[in-house]
């Protein structure tokens, strides 16, 4: 039973949290700059609603056409969405966890966010699909939670089994690797026996029947377009980090590596809380069954998809890619830990997470204020030069690259034009005349971009290759060469 003092707390860490990502929103929309790679996509693939996207899910295409459709392409549109969505996964994350441990404890568990870089930084600085992600991640803990205080309670609600299907759903179309968070805690569900009582019950088949039906439109687009659905496999290839070990290791070493990289401040700052008790620091006592649930969930997935990335041959798997898993590690350590520091230690630890959300704040400005990367690159200047040298009264041009990061910037300067994908898909305009390929100078790349979308150059000699030098916007002695063909084309078929 919560007191007053506790509902004071929760309800001024919610609005904390509000007040922290519309801060977001307002530096980002007020710095404005060029769309990293993540949110020039949206200006390419978001402009439109369809059941699949390419080799990503369509929930947060949807969400970000929606708001396209109320707000214009703005960079404001852009920032809205995905802090609203932020804000919704700590705030569901809380929300679920203050129903099953005492207030501060919920806060720090939901703290743990803020220590994944992957989540707090990575977010904020260039997420999109993810963040729906991390949204539903957050919804799917929070029904799972109300479930199971409903049990604690001896009560039982059938609305928790439809809103968990509509989570799963939902889930289920924002990254394909959403599932490696709730299937490990609905299987390792099984070996903490009051927890099973709580999720194990016979109207999860209703669960099931409610979130394939959310699934089931998508998934079928996905499977009828295959091509397009596996078109990025090939970023599992990368080259490894670990050239000395045995070809099956590769995959694996680099996957434990970055795992432990993505936790590492995490694990740091649970080890600074436990330093003031010297000799004992590392003697935390037996873990509460959540904190146990949680990190028997993290580590059977990680060995779960060990198998299949020896058995595949897979060469990179990248932290992001596994935060689904990362994040009921880092619940369980904070569910573990919190409980055993001292009221002003806890107090500390708060502290250092509002330093540390507002170190964030100052360097997401900072990135956009001064340096050479690609939040500040000049487009504008691309975007004049093909001007200049397209064909005198010609229609406005489609452009591809090899990523969505040219297209998207160059879309949103030039509403007119079209921003084609870099992978196959994509609407054409019937009286499209020309392409500009940007970013490559090997024919073959070029001509294979074109078969890509059924466009047939006018000539098969490509015409001359054109390169535009692009100034950075608080960087004066750096520039970056970027080539560019134009293409007048004989048909779009």
């Amino acid at each position: 039973m919560q007191t007053s003092e506790d509902t004071q707390l929760s309800r001024a860490f919610f609005l904390i949290l509000l007040a922290y990502f519309s801060v977001h929103v307002v530096l980002r929309t007020a710095l404005g700059g060029t769309f990293e790679y993540d949110e020039a996509e949206m200006f390419v693939l978001a402009q439109e609603y369809h059941l699949g996207y390419g080799p990503q899910t369509p929930l947060y295409n949807w969400i970000q056409a929606f708001t396209f459709d109320v707000f214009g392409p703005t960079t404001f549109a852009i920032a809205l969405p995905k802090n609203i969505l932020l804000f919704a996964t700590y705030a569901l994350t809380f929300d679920g966890f203050r129903r099953l441990l005492p207030v501060r404890t919920a806060i720090a568990v939901t703290l743990a966010l803020l220590l994944l870089p992957n989540v707090s930084w990575e977010g904020q600085r260039a997420g999109s699909h993810s963040i729906a992600m991390l949204a539903l991640i957050g919804a799917t803990l929070n029904i799972l939670a109300r479930r199971i205080a409903a049990a604690r309670r001896g009560d039982h609600f059938l609305s928790h089994a439809i809103l968990l299907g509509v989570a799963l759903g939902l889930g289920g179309i924002t990254k394909y690797n959403y599932w490696l968070f709730p299937l490990p805690l609905l299987l390792t569900a099984g070996l903490f026996p009051d927890i099973r009582q709580a999720l194990w019950r016979k109207d999860l088949w209703l669960t099931v029947l409610v979130a394939a039906s959310l699934l089931a439109l998508p998934m079928l687009w996905a499977v009828t377009h295959i091509e397009m659905t596996v078109s990025s496999a090939d970023t599992l290839y990368h080259p490894p980090a670990f050239n000395a070990l045995p070809a099956p290791l590769l995959g694996v070493a680099t996957m434990f590596a970055e795992t432990l990289a993505a936790l590492a401040l995490l694990l740091l700052t649970l080890l600074a809380t436990r330093l003031p008790f010297g000799r004992q620091m590392f003697a935390a006592g037996r873990p509460a069954t959540l904190s146990l649930w949680m990190l028997t969930s993290g580590i059977t997935g990680l060995i779960a998809i060990a198998f299949p990335v020896i058995g595949f041959g897979v060469t990179d798997v990248q932290a992001r890619w596994l935060i689904p898993l990362l994040i009921p590690l880092a619940f369980g350590l904070m569910i573990w830990v919190t409980p055993t520091l001292s009221p002003r230690i806890l107090r500390n630890f708060f502290r250092f997470c509002a330093a540390l959300a507002l170190l964030i704040i100052v360097a997401i400005a900072d990135t956009r204020l001064r340096g050479a990367g690609s939040d500040s690159l000049d487009i504008e200047t691309l975007a004049q030069a093909i001007e200049q040298d397209l064909p005198e009264n010609s229609k406005p041009p489609a452009v591809i690259s090899f990523n969505f990061y040219f297209p998207g910037n160059l879309k949103f300067l030039r509403p007119s034009w079209t921003a084609l994908p870099s992978h196959p898909g994509g609407t054409i305009p019937e009286d499209l005349t020309h392409v500009v390929v940007v970013g490559t100078t090997n024919p073959e790349n070029i001509m294979a971009k074109l078969a890509m979308h059924g466009l047939i150059a006018l000539d098969p000699e490509l015409g001359p290759l054109h390169t535009v030098t692009l100034p950075y916007r608080f960087e004066d002695e750096e520039t970056r060469d970027v080539p560019y063909v134009i293409i007048p084309l004989k048909n779009n078929k």
